[in-house]
């Protein structure tokens, strides 16, 4: 008798609109990024039901499913702004650009020590260069561009056959902007400020291979500090 009363109380509970959560953009992607490449196209009314339903989707095994929801939630530090910005539409055109060239790299080289001194002279700030092969994204190269009015530093980084554009320049002042992450036209992007600096980072890669670009480089800059 108490479990029938158990089980009616979890399906009250269940279908009270009061716990609905919208499930974050990046949770398609992050889902995707890890099922088998032919696996990766839902159907749209399976991921319809699930972005709408977002954790009582998974919750269909109880407490547990509900656990392993809020855990995929905790994944995302980074937010999806309401609408790109000016500098991230000319990051975007930017690397286009750079992919259409036949010379994508000015710097050719996997050395940071080789990589780091050659905008010397050609900036009027030193844009920090690591290596993190280690972390599955070796260096390329590094090249000069004009985004925001001025010229920055973009270093070249690989993860398997996807470049990653990585810009870098000094922060105007004035209150930090929010970090972000988002896709437009079949790139991923994303953008933070640290130590004075606003990062972007783009690629053709899934947003989940950005994201863990970006987490190595951060925790790579905050050791160097």
């Amino acid at each position: 008798m108490n479990d029938d009363k158990t089980l009616v109380s979890l399906s009250t509970l269940l279908r009270d609109e009061s716990l609905y959560h919208r499930a974050p953009p990046y949770l398609r992607a992050r889902v995707l990024a890890g099922l088998p490449r032919k696996s990766r196209r839902m159907p749209w009314f399976a991921w319809r039901s699930l972005a709408s339903d977002g954790a009582l989707a998974w919750a269909g095994g109880g407490i547990a499913g509900i656990a392993a929801s809020m855990l995929a939630f905790g994944m995302f530090s980074l937010v999806q702004p309401r609408q790109p910005s000016v500098v991230g539409t000319e990051v975007l055109s930017s690397h286009v650009r750079s992919m259409l060239s036949q010379h994508p790299i000015d710097v050719l080289s996997t050395d940071q020590h080789t990589v780091k001194p050659w905008f010397n002279g050609k900036l009027d700030y030193a844009p920090p260069v690591v290596d993190l092969a280690a972390q599955g994204f070796p260096l390329a190269g590094g090249r000069l561009d004009y985004v925001g009015h001025r010229t920055v530093a973009v270093l070249i980084y690989h993860y398997r056959k996807h470049p990653i554009d990585l810009y870098v320049f000094p922060t105007s002042g004035g209150s930090e902007a929010a970090s972000a992450a988002y896709s437009a036209d079949g790139y991923s992007i994303a953008r933070w400020q640290q130590d004075g600096m606003n990062f972007w980072a783009i690629t053709d890669a899934e947003p989940a291979h950005l994201h863990a670009f970006v987490q190595a480089l951060r925790a790579t800059h905050a050791r160097q500090e």
